[in-house]
């Protein structure tokens, strides 16, 4: 296939997809969209107040620094995890991994007609930088160099970890959308296990290479709990008022 058929198909797939959307997407009740938006930006607004007030306490804490260093040295020597095992873990997590896993389940679910699900999981991942952002701009922290002498440290904003954020609302929403579909308590289970396992290991390879403090780790997937916690109560909302209508 040429490079040109190739930008074709890609270009004819992403317009049956999109039609696919609006169409499905017209068959909701405009109710239920107005409640799943409301209900998402009241949780924006919350969750980025929260990051302000976070982050400015941070800033200010006294013996946080001291706090960190010592834990990052602690995990460096204890924790069972090799710094290329790091480099590894931490893949899943970043802007190269999440983004094909965003737009790829987006797509399938809008091509089997669940917009909302479609929608949610685009919105979620994209304003989750907003709240990022806000600890970000607020506080240029520097990031460690007590590991590899900062190798894997980009010069980038510490705080909070933006890999604990992401892989907690991308990766916790399809966990949850598993775990609902599953009639079966061991399933759940799994599911439960597999979810802490997978999210764990990836934030966990931020510290281990050195990348970021763990009051960063600790901030990053405090927030991204709350923010998950918005998404899933806005299709929560949004499903009951189709069910009740």
């Amino acid at each position: 296939m040429s490079a040109r058929q190739y930008q074709w198909l890609i270009a004819r797939t992403a317009t049956d997809v999109t039609q696919r959307f609006w169409h499905s997407a017209k068959a909701i009740p405009a109710k239920a969209w107005q409640r799943w938006a409301i209900t998402l930006a009241v949780g924006l607004g919350i969750c980025m107040l929260i990051m302000f007030v976070a982050t400015r306490w941070a800033m200010s804490a006294e013996g946080l620094q001291a706090w960190d260093e010592q834990m990052l040295l602690k995990i460096d020597k204890h924790f069972p995890m090799s710094f290329n095992k790091g480099v590894t873990w931490q893949s899943p997590g970043n802007l190269v991994g999440m983004l094909p896993v965003v737009i790829a389940f987006a797509a399938l679910t809008s091509w089997f007609s669940r917009p909302l699900i479609a929608a949610t999981t685009a919105i979620a991942y994209v304003l989750q930088f907003a709240i990022v952002w806000v600890g970000w701009g607020i506080w240029n922290r520097d990031r460690p160099n007590l590991i590899a002498n900062g190798l894997a440290a980009p010069g980038l904003h510490s705080f909070p970890s933006g890999h604990a954020v992401v892989v907690t609302v991308v990766y916790g929403f399809l966990f949850y959308l598993w775990f609902r579909s599953s009639h079966s308590w061991l399933e759940r289970l799994i599911v439960i296990v597999f979810a802490l396992v997978w999210i764990g290991l990836i934030s966990m390879s931020r510290l281990v290479l050195g990348a970021h403090w763990p009051s960063d780790l600790i901030a990053g997937l405090a927030i991204a709990l709350l923010w998950l916690a918005f998404v899933i109560l806005a299709v929560r909302q949004a499903e009951t008022y189709i069910k009740l209508h």
